[in-house]
């Protein structure tokens, strides 16, 4: 009996153990002892000076593991060679824009076709990098709950402050980044209510005044919302619109879906909903009592690129206008990114944007102009100190081929081999449009930035056309393009 006994008090002893090892690595723990206030997701770090008789040597710089490339200067005539006979490619169209450039010698290489281009989804690299040159790229979206009490019961108001991933619930798998969660936030909320002695029942309203102006580009084809292809723009949404009646299905009205899921959120949180959720102002005396804050700026930008994120895209087009002081529309945006753009060197002339995703076939830009964003972005990775830290994640958020995001089931066909891992590269697709547009290395170790846009390709040869712009890009990765 006793040695049953302690053999059950081992067993459970492990248990206890063990648990608290796994709360203290997934960060339980923390959120635990440091959420005071229902709000912080991190303990504060520790102010505390070293013992003065604490005498350690200075830190020895670390060595390379890697030789640096080499990076002679590519040969234009060599990258023509490589490049040329591709473009040329039937499948690919009556219209095709090439240009690339030698980002460590400053140097344009090629440039291929004439006149403006469709971008599609390459157009996300001007959103991005005017985003990330007007905000802060530690900015985080919150979302808000406020109470008011009224004769009726408290009153709830959930106050969307632009989350492009606010999520229902925690991803069933590991996710980066992490979205805020709207169970999170009703937990909160129900925490806050219990400790004000509230009663366990309150009505609910919603806030989505954020952002303003038509929720659905006139730019837009007239079958995006009807085929589900995009969601209406609101500053509330979760989990994009997205319905889970069908992984296509999306919401037409995302806000008061965002609402409801809300209510839905707060029973399960042992909170009481009474009555339909209506919009209203949030802002009208209410106290804020809960909120969730969305990753950082830079964290969403990087998920826009890696995965071609048209709603994502959408929401940071609007940040942009309000932090350039202009209207949280589309055309608000479109001109804030022109503008940050131009301030940036952006050669400009003849380009029109019109939304933030490159959804709208009226947007129109030039090689010329896609490849100095790239230029922007590369500068300070090149070294050359031609662009912040703030702005590396234009490439460094880029998918890499056949490894992740939009990229990761490409460059299987006949010679695009060569383009595995090394090269990254945003897509850019639409119906009789397909675009490549990123960095790579040649084999002889200097980093070239090119942009492909075929956009009059026949529906017949999308595939066709998708494998010639990898082929394109493999082939200078695999140039020997030295002079």
């Amino acid at each position: 009996m006793g040695r049953s006994r302690a053999l059950w008090m081992l067993v459970v002893v492990v248990l206890v153990a063990g648990a608290g090892l796994g709360a203290y690595s997934q960060g339980y723990l923390d959120r635990l002892l440091c959420d005071i206030d229902g709000t912080s997701t991190r303990c504060p770090s520790a102010d505390i000076p070293p013992p003065p008789e604490l005498n350690l040597p200075t830190a020895r710089r670390a060595e390379p593991v890697l030789d640096p490339p080499d990076g002679r200067p590519a040969a234009a005539g060599k990258i023509r060679a490589a490049v040329l006979p591709l473009l040329r490619d039937r499948a690919l169209g009556r219209h095709v824009g090439f240009a690339v450039r030698d980002l460590p010698h400053d140097r344009d290489l090629l440039s291929y076709g004439s006149g403006l281009v469709i971008p599609a989804s390459t157009l996300k690299l001007f959103t991005s990098l005017a985003a990330l040159e007007a905000i802060e790229p530690d900015r985080r979206f919150r979302t808000i709950v406020t109470s008011q009490p009224g004769p009726g019961g408290r009153r709830l108001v959930l106050i969307g402050g632009g989350d492009p991933l606010l999520a229902t619930r925690k991803p069933a798998a590991a996710s980066y980044p992490e979205p805020a969660t709207l169970t999170a936030l009703a937990t909160r909320t129900a925490k806050a209510l219990r400790a004000d002695g509230a009663r366990p029942w309150v009505r609910l309203g919603f806030d989505d005044s954020l952002f303003f102006g038509p929720a659905v580009s006139p730019h837009w084809e007239d079958d995006y919302i009807a085929d589900n292809v995009a969601t209406p723009v609101s500053a509330l949404w979760v989990d994009e619109g997205i319905t889970s009646t069908a992984p296509t299905a999306r919401t037409r009205t995302p806000a008061r879906a965002a609402a409801t899921a809300f209510a839905v959120a707060l029973e399960r949180a042992g909170v009481t909903v009474r009555g339909a959720v209506q919009r209203t102002n949030g802002s009208d005396d209410g106290a804020a009592i809960a909120s969730v804050s969305s990753p950082t700026l830079t964290q969403i930008v990087q998920l826009m690129l890696e995965t071609s994120d048209n709603e994502s895209a959408e929401v940071v087009l609007r940040h942009l206008a309000i932090a350039e002081g202009k209207p949280a529309t589309f055309g608000g945006g479109s001109r804030a990114v022109l503008a940050v753009l131009a301030e940036l060197g952006v050669p400009l002339e003849r380009v029109e944007i019109h939304d933030g995703s490159g959804l709208a076939r009226d947007n129109v830009v030039t090689t010329e102009a896609l490849l100095s964003v790239l230029t922007i972005g590369a500068g300070d990775a090149e070294g050359g100190g031609r662009a912040p830290v703030r702005l590396r994640p234009i490439v460094t958020g880029l998918p890499v081929a056949g490894f992740n995001g939009s990229l990761a089931v490409r460059f299987v066909t006949p010679g695009t081999a060569g383009g595995l891992g090394l090269v990254r590269a945003k897509t850019g697709t639409l119906t009789g449009v397909h675009a490549l547009a990123g960095v790579t290395v040649d084999a002889e170790g200097t980093t070239l930035a090119f942009v492909a846009v075929a956009d009059e390709v026949k529906l017949a040869q999308t595939l066709d056309a998708r494998a010639v712009l990898d082929e394109i890009a493999a082939a200078l990765t695999t140039c020997a393009c030295s002079r």
